[in-house]
């Protein structure tokens, strides 16, 4: 009787223990013994389930984290870089300024550069143009154009790096300030004379730029001329509030001479050494500001291959200053109390983990689809209320996040006095450009966790700068 009694109570809904309780019985009563096959696949069924809900439980532990962290960095540097922009600009420069150029295989773009910075408005300049060993005669295409020109000046040595050459163009350059100009970048007329205005104040030992895209012309590089907008120059005007610029472009920056050589110059045990030398000002107790009217047009990669390369230097040089300055967290003000661990959290703990965003938002769309399925097919609870809960949670968290960012990125064009269309891509980047900035992330770490050595990775010009 009682094994026609549980196949009956089964077939109307009810489960073991529901069954065992109206017959009187324990769990184990009504239930079949199970074969030593049968107890194999509920132990593997045990194992199975554990892992996928310990996965989705670090992911969704993870996922909310990075969300914090990125709403978190919002709400810290809009604001900050809305008091930046109350500044108002004290001090004067009229001394000679001294652009250096470290040119190594620049043969298609030299003539530009070195051209729009003798077009500028600012009166008494020179340019001193190292050619550091190039081979596809860069140095005699500067002699053709600039031979008979006094304020030209070319100076060649065998290959060393773009440290050692510029450090060769400090020690033949005159002026009491220098800047700094890459041998792809093309600037805007009045560019120095916006740069080094703030100069007179001997407190400040150098300015950053506004570096902008100047080939904006294929899907990457507008992904790129985005970033340089919401990012990097958004960044630095937040951080020159709290004195704490993180770093002054290689592309365009202001350095007073006097302050170079006293903090040992550009040095080679880096491959940012634009950001190490940076910190090394900051360090000695100097301000670092930035000019975000002083525009300088770059020649950004236009491959995922150049990208990645390019991108990786920047993350594995950004590795090795913080490692190399470790001893200041906590000190010299600001700098080392929230710009220094905010590289940690943002650009490596944030960038690390933001992937697991992404993994989240596919793990809760397969787990939907799953539950889609077994519903109709389930005799007991259907998991489909709890999985559609669950995507639903994950999707608004994710919209809520890009909305934040697409707000920041408005509010920086804008700032920036740029048509805001290029935002229009912003939500199909973040399938593509992003990851491969996850992965650029992720070798760095692999490189530096295996202390291995890396090479400058230089890009092919392509001379598309338009400004």
């Amino acid at each position: 009787a009682l094994q026609q009694l549980i196949p009956a109570l089964r077939a109307k809904g009810y489960d073991f223990t529901t069954v065992a309780h109206l017959l009187g019985k324990t769990k184990a009563d009504v239930m079949a013994p199970l074969s030593p096959r049968d107890q194999l696949l509920v132990n593997l069924d045990g194992v199975v389930f554990s892992f996928l809900w310990g996965t989705g439980a670090f992911l969704s532990s993870a996922f909310l984290f990075a969300i914090f962290l990125g709403f978190l960095r919002v709400g810290i540097i809009l604001p900050l870089a809305a008091l930046h922009r109350q500044r108002t600009v004290h001090g004067g420069f009229s001394g000679r300024v001294s652009v250096i150029i470290a040119a190594f295989n620049e043969s298609k773009v030299i003539e530009r550069t070195v051209s729009s910075v003798l077009s500028s408005d600012y009166p008494d300049l020179e340019v001193v143009v190292v050619d550091d060993g190039s081979t596809d005669g860069t140095a005699d295409r500067i002699r053709e154009a600039f031979n008979d020109n006094p304020r030209v000046q070319l100076f060649t040595k065998p290959n060393g790096g773009k440290a050692s050459a510029l450090n060769l163009a400090i020690e033949h350059s005159s002026g009491a300030v220098l800047v700094g100009v890459d041998a792809d970048t093309q600037l805007a007329t009045d560019t120095i004379s916006r740069l080094v205005s703030r100069m007179g104040d001997e407190r400040i030992g150098a300015i950053a730029g506004n570096v902008r895209v100047g080939n904006a012309q294929n899907l990457l590089t507008i992904w790129q001329s985005i970033e340089y907008t919401t990012a990097q120059n958004l960044d630095r005007r937040a951080y020159a509030v709290l004195n704490a610029v993180t770093v002054v472009p290689g592309a365009i920056g202001a350095w007073r001479k006097t302050v170079v050589a006293d903090v040992g110059g550009y040095q080679t045990d880096t491959l940012a050494e634009d950001m190490d030398l940076t910190w090394r000002i900051r360090e000695a107790g100097y301000r670092i500001e930035t000019e975000n009217a002083a525009l300088a047009f770059t020649e950004a990669p236009e491959s995922l291959s150049a990208f990645f390369k390019q991108r990786f230097r920047w993350a594995y040089g950004t590795l090795q200053c913080l490692w190399k300055h470790r001893s200041s967290l906590g000190r010299y003000g600001w700098f080392g109390i929230f710009a220094l661990p905010s590289l940690w959290l943002f650009q490596v703990v944030f960038m690390a983990l933001a992937p697991l965003v992404d993994l989240q938002v596919g793990w809760s769309l397969l787990n939907f689809v799953w539950a889609y399925q077994a519903a109709g097919t389930a005799t007991e609870l259907s998991p489909l209320p709890q999985a559609t809960q669950n995507l639903m949670v994950v999707l608004t968290l994710y919209g809520l996040f890009f909305l934040v960012e697409l707000i920041s990125g408005l509010v920086a064009f804008r700032w920036e006095r740029r048509k805001p269309w290029p935002l229009a891509w912003l939500f199909i980047q973040r399938f593509v450009y992003r990851q491969v900035m996850y992965g650029v992330v992720y070798k760095s770490l692999l490189t530096a966790i295996r202390g291995s050595r890396t090479g400058w990775n230089k890009l092919e010009r392509r001379a598309s700068v338009k400004r």
